[in-house]
């Protein structure tokens, strides 16, 4: 898996952590694919967590998080995820703990 899936993966976790993709975290995470050129798809993306993970939120996180070492991109990911946090005007407790998560994984 390529890093820009990776970083599209963690931002897709961080927005469906409340059970929920708004529209304006969408287009946040959209943007930023036309932006840096990604080629990645939220709709397949998700299928393929689906398929992977089943409803185990968690360790799907783990997973996408492990799968970044880079420093320097860890710092991107982080400050993507609080801007995508944000997105929607409303950071929900479980957004919250999501970047606990990276925190405590990272080490940051």
């Amino acid at each position: 898996m390529n890093e820009s899936d990776n970083i599209i993966n963690i931002l897709i976790l961080l927005a469906i952590s409340d059970n929920e993709l708004h529209e304006k975290e969408k287009d946040f995470i959209n943007d930023l694919i036309s932006e840096e050129n990604f080629h990645v798809d939220i709709e397949e993306e998700l299928e393929k967590m689906s398929d992977r993970f089943r409803d185990d939120f968690d360790t799907s996180c783990i997973y996408y998080l492990n799968n970044i070492q880079d420093q320097s991109l860890r710092e991107n990911v982080l400050e993507l995820s609080k801007r995508l946090a944000a997105a929607d005007m409303i950071v929900k407790d479980r957004e919250i703990k999501f970047l606990e998560l990276v925190k405590k994984i990272w080490k940051t």
